[in-house]
């Protein structure tokens, strides 16, 4: 058994899981934001404010709901790459230790901004994932991993 691809797995399977809730939170957001009456106000200030660019005039609602939707496509695209990636191939070892820094330097900045905006979920999903590819890494370069 290669040492860390267990915990690369887990990380990646904590990874989709973050892409889902976060998608199930874009759900949650984008419906609340046209039916509860008590964001109306919210919501209609910011489907008034718009900003013209190259022909177009998006809302800043527009924006924040375009950002959520493709943040979820992006965590799950990095999942399926990672996925494909070490499915494919040979050196097992050698894939979790070029890729375990990759998804932890994501995780760390990704932290960063969780914590800058006060995002408790971000916070604790990104610890999570991170820790589980830094150990996937000390695993597969340790003398289990060689």
């Amino acid at each position: 058994m290669v040492g860390g691809r267990r915990w690369f797995m887990a990380g990646l399977v904590f990874l989709v899981l973050f892409a889902a809730g976060h998608f199930g939170g874009f759900l949650l957001a984008f419906k609340d934001a046209r039916r509860n009456p008590a964001l109306a106000d919210l919501t209609r200030a910011m489907r008034e404010h718009k900003s013209p660019l190259l022909g177009l005039s998006p809302s800043l609602l527009d924006f924040r709901e375009y950002f959520s939707l493709n943040f979820s496509i992006l965590l799950l695209l990095a999942a399926a790459l990672g996925f494909a990636a070490f499915s494919g191939s040979r050196d097992k070892a050698s894939e979790i230790r070029t890729l375990s820094p990759v998804y932890v330097a994501v995780m760390v900045a990704l932290l960063g901004t969780s914590a800058w905006f006060s995002v408790v979920q971000g916070l604790i999903s990104c610890l999570v994932i991170g820790a589980l590819f830094a150990v996937a890494w000390w695993r597969a370069c340790g003398p289990a991993g060689s």
